[in-house]
């Protein structure tokens, strides 16, 4: 229970690191970007919200009650389906601008029509301030990370490896602003729709991989289940039986088990080879399993009736 205990509490911590982090890196970004008019600063504020959106989620299966400790379920209830519908349609609404703007800029520069309505202005300070809060946010992450592999924290795993994975995208925009800066204009739009494109592969991976399930939905048949907890000798009959997560990641199975009054001596037994022969059809499991004893009318009913 101890270290159970220090486990949420040491991903809870990283994950409110990591949390900060991504937050004021995606507010330098977008004030930047709207400071210096760059199309591929805004782009990346975007794509930095999404790492933010993979935090909190992260955050929410490690403070959630509700979940195991160590291995988080991955079944989010309607308010984070709702928090996921509402950054999707915001980021589409932004990205689908931004894209639009850049396919414009793009066109004026590479035909010299006439000068691009967005003219970006990129100081020394604006290199330094934004490489600043890109390094700081990898360096908090990569801690993160390797404190993930240590703890086996599955929800500190999957948000660093998140932003890590595209880590190489926030070098290149640093690399665009300091070409920007050194007069290749045309790269801000042409960056910018790279940075879009990448933020929707982003988003996806992340509603995929962290939110596999918006509404909680049952993850294994409970017929099958009780099907195979009757299996084991003893049990007379499985019910109330929940599930959540995803099969060959991690599931969570709360039930019900009714045993044979012969076999009452060793239930813990019992519930012990049940998980066992759940875990050996389904993978990863953390079952919950609940005895339920019968009233001593009924119980006392029964043994008249066996004599």
């Amino acid at each position: 229970m101890n270290g159970s205990g220090y486990q949420r509490r040491v991903s809870y911590r990283l994950l409110l690191m990591i949390l900060w982090a991504t937050l004021l890196a995606f507010v330098i970004e977008l004030s930047a970007g709207w400071a210096s008019h760059s199309l591929c600063l805004l782009a990346e504020s975007i794509h930095t919200l999404i790492d933010v959106f993979s935090a909190v989620l992260s955050l929410v299966a490690v403070a959630s009650p509700q979940r195991t400790l160590g291995k988080e379920i991955w079944g989010y209830g309607r308010g984070e389906a709702t928090g996921a519908l509402i950054l999707s349609a915001v980021l589409g609404f932004a990205g689908i601008s931004i894209f639009i703007l850049a396919l414009s800029e793009l066109n004026m520069a590479v035909f010299e029509t006439t000068r691009g309505v967005f003219q970006v202005q990129v100081t020394g300070s604006l290199i330094l301030l934004v490489g600043s809060i890109m390094v700081l946010t990898l360096l908090v992450t990569g801690v993160a990370a390797y404190q993930s592999q240590r703890i086996n924290s599955v929800a500190l795993q999957l948000a660093t490896q998140h932003i890590l994975k595209d880590a190489w995208l926030s070098a290149l925009v640093l690399c665009g602003i300091i070409a920007i800066g050194q007069g290749y204009r045309w790269i801000d739009p042409a960056l910018s729709l790279v940075v879009v494109a990448m933020s929707v592969r982003s988003l996806w991976q992340v509603l995929c991989q962290q939110l596999p399930m918006l509404l909680t939905p049952t993850a294994i048949a409970p017929e099958a289940i009780a099907h195979i907890a009757c299996q084991i000798e003893g049990v007379t009959r499985c019910t109330r039986i929940l599930s959540r997560g995803m099969v060959g990641r991690q599931v969570w199975i709360e039930l019900h088990l009714a045993l044979h009054p012969e076999f009452m001596v060793i239930a813990q037994s019992i519930g012990e080879r049940v998980e066992k022969s759940l875990r050996d059809h389904y993978g990863p499991v953390r079952a919950q399993i609940w005895l339920d004893t019968l009233p001593e009318s009924k119980q006392s009913r029964r043994q008249t009736q066996k004599k």
